[in-house]
């Protein structure tokens, strides 16, 4: 089953991941949505793309969706249209809509998923299904992310590494 996920739709609907955003940045808790997705992806057989708004810079002009491949997750940056609308393409171009999950609580994606034969699921339920449970393992559950306990992914590792090269220069050490 193909997954389509409203990036930021997602992220403002987990708390989890809300929290990550309060304490950091937008990168960060796209990071954190990311490395969930590409745990899950491990233990499952479906394919995942996260829609989040643009990335155009100031007097950019407006494109084609910008498209990365991290860790086997197929990530789009809206340009010039907006998340909503490039979501609404994907299940629109699609040959098979009702091999497609849909993860929105946005009423029109909705409409527009519900009219093509596509699977909807909210974001909290779709979270509950693909989150390790803190619970089972004994692990309090809404103190604290839930990646926490699983370490750092490769895109986390190379993200780190990118900030301490850039503040100590690739010889130096901390």
């Amino acid at each position: 089953m193909r997954i389509i996920i409203d990036g930021y739709n997602f992220i403002f609907a987990v708390p989890e991941l809300e929290q990550v955003l309060d304490r950091e940045s937008m990168e960060m808790a796209r990071e954190a949505l990311l490395a969930m997705l590409s745990r899950h992806k491990g233990t499952s057989r479906q394919e995942f793309t996260v829609v989040f708004d643009g990335r155009a810079e100031e007097g950019e002009h407006p494109g084609p969706a910008e498209r990365q491949v991290r860790e086997g997750i197929n990530v789009f940056f809206s340009r010039g249209a907006s998340a909503d609308e490039d979501i609404v393409g994907i299940i629109n171009s699609s040959s098979n809509p009702r091999n497609m999950c849909i993860v929105t609580s946005d009423n029109g994606i909705i409409r527009a998923a519900k009219a093509s034969g596509c699977r909807i699921a909210k974001p909290g339920e779709f979270y509950e299904e693909i989150a390790p449970s803190s619970k089972k393992k004994g692990k309090p559950s809404h103190t604290e992310p839930t990646v926490k306990y699983h370490g750092p992914t490769e895109s986390e590792v190379d993200y780190w590494l990118k900030i301490f090269k850039t503040k100590w220069g690739k010889d130096k050490k901390p």
